[in-house]
Order: C-alpha cells, then structure tokens, then sequence
C-alpha cells in the first residue's frame, strides 16, 4: 500500500511502491497535499512540474532525478492513468488526466451494464417512446347524461376539459362531421414509453323517434365507415409510414347509456344490433334516483334481458365486453360485485368538490347534493363510476385495445372475401376464355376451308411490309429455296445460270 514516508529527507514525500506493484488507493487519491509538498517516488522516478525549471501545465514522469514540486491541489488531479512500469527507451505518459466525479460515476454505470450482458440474466431491451389509440363511442337516449359521464371519465384537477356536446347535434351534422363531438385526451406513461391517445365519440341521442332502425343505421354505417377507413390506409399504395404511427378511427368500445328504473323494448333492439359489431358495455345512468334495492333489482334485470332479449327478429344472447377476473380485481372490484358488473350503476355530476381541489393532492369529485344528503360520483358504495373510470383509463387499456384488434381481422376476413355466385362466375368465364373459344375457332376454320399456308403467307406479308426485325431474312430464305429447286430440275447447261440468279436473290 503507498504510504507517507519521510525516510528520504523530503518533507512529506509519498511512497507509491514498486513499479511492478499495483497501488491503486482510494485514500490516496482522495488525500489532500498541503503547499510546499515535493512529490518523491522511491523507485528514481518522480513526477514534476516544478515552477524552477518546468511548466506546472506539462507534469511529466522524469527519471533519474528528483524536482522538486509544489502542490497546490489535491493529488487526484495528478493521477496518471496507469502505475505500471514503462517500456525501455519510450517515455511514461503524462499524468495531468483529470476526470470528474459525474464523468466517473457514468464510466462506472457503463461497465456494470457491458458486466451485465455476461451475466445469466438477458439484457432488457432500451424502449422508445410509442403512441397507442384507444376510442370509446357513447350512445344512448337523449338526456340521460352522456356528455355528463365524459366529463366525469376524462377530467382531472386543474384542467379545462372541453366536452363535445352531442345532445342537440341532428344526425344530419353527425354523418356529416362526426369529429366534431370527439373529445380527445393525452398523457403518458414513463415506464411503459407509451403516450397514450384516449378519444369519446359522443352521438346524438335517438330522442322521441319511436322506430329507431334509422338511427341504428347511422351509428353502424360510422363504425363501418371507420374499419373501412383502416384497411384503405393499410392496403393505400401510396403509404410510406408504419401504421403504427396513424391514428387509428375505428372503435373499441360502445358505453350504452340506459335510463333508470325501466328496460324499453328499444334499447334491448339497439344492443342486439350494435353487439354484431362492436362490444358493448351497458350503463345504467342516474343512479341517485334508486334505492339498493331498487338498483340491485334493476341490475339483475338488464342481465337477464340480454340473456334472453324475448324480442322478434333477435336470435340468441346480446354480448357484452367481458373483462377478465384479473382486471375486475386490479380496478378494485371484490369477487363477489364483479360477477354482476356490467352493467355498472352510475351518477354524474357537474358540480365539483371545491374543498377537494383544494386538498394537497388536489382531487376532482363531482358529486350532486340534495337537502337529505349528498351523492358522490367516485364513492364505491353510493356509484360504480371509479370502477369503471379505473378500468377504461387504466386497467383494461391494453385488453380493450387487443379485442380491437381481433375483431377487426375478423371484419376484415369477411369484408375481403369473394362470394360463392361471384367465385363461381369467375371460374365459368376462365373456363369460356382458355377452352370454349380455341376450340370453337378450331371448328369454324375447319368448316370454312381456312388455308394455313395462305394465312402464314398473309402474316408474313404484312410483317414485311410493316418492316418488323427477322422477316426479311426468312424471305430471302424463302426465295432462295424456290430458286434452288428449279436449278436441280433444269439440263447442266442452264444449272449455273440458274445457280447465279439465285445468289442474286439471295
């Protein structure tokens, strides 16, 4: 180990061994050096940057002689990068490299993450920031409070949410610019990478209108229109980015939006039809004006309904989103409640706690006050509205989002397939194309006495005259040939006069 030694006659001279000794010391390193303190090696050798006879920039390795140096900064600052001995006849490098404790720390970091790949663990992959879209579409009667329950999903403390109203937008404005009653939030996730792109689309409400098929109509054609716009961007020639970075239109979820107390006919009809293409998850809206019990019996109610809907022209069970039981739990759900949800029993409010927002952290809850008491949104025991916020906002995210996916390529399979009576006319036209006509040509030929040498002779004819490449010297084959029959068939004495005019044909 380098020590303190003052056997040399130099007042506080330094040790630091052998050169054949490794002497790394942390001490040492961090030890501070007072003034005046000459720095002596016991092996000969001594660095130096004596003001009598060196510049204090350059400290260099010398050997064979000892300079005296005054120091006036802490000895880390001069160490060299190595202690090892020298090569004969090359000079030691200098030992002015300075590192900081950050750059350290960081060089430090770096090897144990090189270590690491050696280790009996696999490396974690670095991950890069990534946008993932999710989309909720909202519908139900007029005045239930749709726009009402956007706002209590989306909002936060401390942020002007701005709601799409869609209550009194006629159909009509909706085919038109259905955007515009989407309202649209954005954040992120640090760990994950991911920013997340949560969209509502709010509909209009059907109103009074007893035969809603028209309106059913409407809202399917969109979510049709939207998986339509998805393929033509996927199958589009001139895309040039990954699909991964477009916002995606279609659908995830449908939130069906029930009146309290009674299950109508209509609303049994509109959840048959909207669950053939799109999950629905049934809500029933305004909960404050139930009792438990009345609610507990409600609920009861719409499960049995779309169980067995009892309607004319509505054959089986009305699906529902199920999410998973591992889900249920995480959003805080206990095992026994989570059998019954959905449908999930609500209140909204747009009236807001202002002594929450006051609290440190500030907390949004809405909540509607009466003169017996006060009905709070996000209270598990009066609304189910924070299960159901917990599980679209968070926990469910990615299980929405891949049931998307697959019922998307279920819709894509059928939309892409050709029909029977299409494939079949198909195969009957190939079939015309490649057989029935050569062979009808054929016969027609061989009943008008067609010769074939006349038309070969019509076909070259016409390539001649049209100068087409290679023609031209078949023809002069052709009169050669012609040329030199005749020469065989004449006497001896014409055969060389003969045999010229064919050269010169030729």
């Amino acid at each position: 180990m380098p020590s303190l030694d003052n056997s040399h006659g130099h007042e506080g001279s330094i040790d630091i061994g052998r050169p054949d000794q490794e002497t790394h010391s942390t001490a040492l390193l961090d030890m501070p050096v007072k003034a005046g303190m000459r720095g002596h090696a016991s092996n000969g050798r001594t660095y130096a940057g004596s003001a009598d006879n060196r510049d204090e920039s350059t400290p260099e390795y010398r050997t064979g002689s000892t300079i005296n140096t005054s120091f006036d900064k802490p000895l880390a600052s001069y160490v060299p990068p190595t202690l090892g001995a020298p090569d004969a006849g090359i000079a030691a490098p200098p030992i002015t490299a300075r590192t900081s404790l950050s750059q350290h720390q960081t060089s430090m970091d770096f090897r144990s993450k090189q270590l690491s790949l050696l280790g009996p663990m696999r490396p974690q992959p670095t991950k890069i920031w990534k946008r993932k879209f999710v989309k909720l579409m909202v519908v139900g009667d007029s005045g239930l409070g749709k726009t009402t329950l956007i706002s209590a999903l989306l909002s936060k403390p401390g942020e002007q949410l701005q709601v799409h109203d869609g209550t009194n937008t006629p159909l009509n404005q909706f085919v038109k610019d259905p955007d515009s009653l989407i309202t649209r939030v954005t954040w992120k996730d640090e760990h994950d990478k991911v920013v997340w792109v949560f969209r509502v689309q709010d509909t209009p409400g059907y109103g009074d209108d007893e035969d809603i098929t028209k309106h059913i109509d409407l809202i399917l054609n969109h979510i049709n229109h939207q998986n339509t716009k998805w393929l033509d961007l996927e199958s589009a020639r001139d895309r040039c980015i990954d699909m991964v970075d477009v916002e995606d239109p279609r659908v995830d979820v449908c939130l069906y939006c029930l009146p309290p107390h009674r299950l109508r006919a209509n609303d049994v009809r509109y959840m048959a039809e909207l669950s053939k293409h799109v999950p629905i998850v049934p809500v029933i809206m305004k909960a404050d004006t139930m009792t438990i019990h009345e609610a507990q019996r409600f609920r009861q109610e719409v499960v049995n309904r779309l169980q067995n809907p009892a309607l004319s022209g509505i054959r089986g069970k009305i699906e529902m989103f199920q999410f998973s039981p591992s889900t249920m739990e995480r959003a805080g759900l206990p095992s026994s409640a989570a059998m019954s949800i959905p449908p999930f029993v609500v209140i909204g409010s747009n009236d807001i706690n202002q002594a929450a927002l006051q609290d440190d952290p500030p907390t949004y809850w809405p909540e509607r006050s009466y003169k017996w008491g006060t009905a709070e949104a996000f209270n598990p025991d009066h609304s189910d509205l924070l299960f159901l916020r917990s599980l679209l906002m968070a926990e469910a995210l990615e299980e929405v989002s891949l049931a998307k996916r697959q019922r998307y390529e279920e819709w894509r399979q059928k939309h892409l397939a050709v029909p029977f009576m299409t494939r079949l006319k198909r195969a009957v036209l190939q079939f015309v194309i490649a057989t029935a006509l050569p062979a009808a040509a054929v016969v027609f030929a061989a009943n008008h006495g067609f010769d074939g040498h006349r038309i070969k002779a019509t076909v070259v004819n016409s390539a001649r005259q049209a100068r087409i490449p290679g023609f031209r010297k078949k023809q002069s084959v052709q009169k050669a040939q012609p040329a030199a029959a005749a020469a065989a068939m004449q006497p001896e004495s014409t055969q060389p006069l003969l045999a010229i005019s064919a050269e010169r044909a030729a």
